[in-house]
């Protein structure tokens, strides 16, 4: 990789994680409009589904940073009753609703534009989860996005969080084990990837 490219990333990186609302949704919304993301499309079979599956227990899932909707559109359709998926990214919702439409799951899922930092949901759920979403937040934010979001989980609401890359995650992955009660940790075989389920 060029010292060009790496300070892009760099670039990149600081914007998604600090820069403004605008400019994280202008990011967003092009990478995704452009199919940087199209390989992430389909994951049937990932680890996180089980997991899912069992704490949903048939209730309502919010899923925070939920991208183009793979979540809403390959979990069982019977592990859940409604999906809520927020995204900065207004082309991401775009995909998600359009997704969920041509697999009739429209009833069941509903896709929001926001920022998963402030997003304040209009209901409780069985299951807040985010899917390799957490690590965009800063980690000075991270508790007290978590505490906020505390209060709507229903009475046996847990979160969920994967994390595609444990080692880059060290810090996150702490803070959640020190100040909130982890029920299950499942590390994948490929010695990178960590869900969490916790409250």
């Amino acid at each position: 990789m060029s010292l060009l490219q790496r300070l892009r990333n760099f670039r990149r990186g600081l914007t998604l994680r600090w820069g403004s609302p605008h400019a994280k949704e202008r990011i967003w919304n092009q990478e995704f409009a452009s199919g940087r993301w199209a390989c992430l499309e389909f994951t049937q079979g990932d680890c996180l589904y089980p997991i899912l599956e069992k704490y949903a227990g048939g209730g309502d899932i919010l899923d925070l940073g939920c991208g183009s909707g793979n979540t809403g559109n390959e979990l069982d359709l019977t592990a859940y009753h409604r999906l809520v998926g927020v995204d900065i990214s207004a082309e991401a919702v775009r995909q998600a609703d359009e997704r969920s439409r041509l697999n009739r799951r429209a009833d069941k899922n509903t896709y929001l534009r926001g920022d998963i930092e402030t997003f304040v949901p209009g209901q409780r759920f069985r299951v807040i989860l985010f899917r390799e979403s957490i690590y965009y937040v800063p980690v000075l934010k991270v508790k007290p996005m978590l505490q906020r979001y505390r209060a709507f989980l229903d009475n046996r609401g847990v979160f969920i969080a994967r994390f595609y890359d444990r080692h880059a995650s060290t810090a996150i992955l702490g803070l959640i084990e020190k100040h909130f009660s982890v029920l299950e940790r499942y590390a994948d075989p490929d010695g990178k990837t960590v869900v969490l389920v916790f409250r």
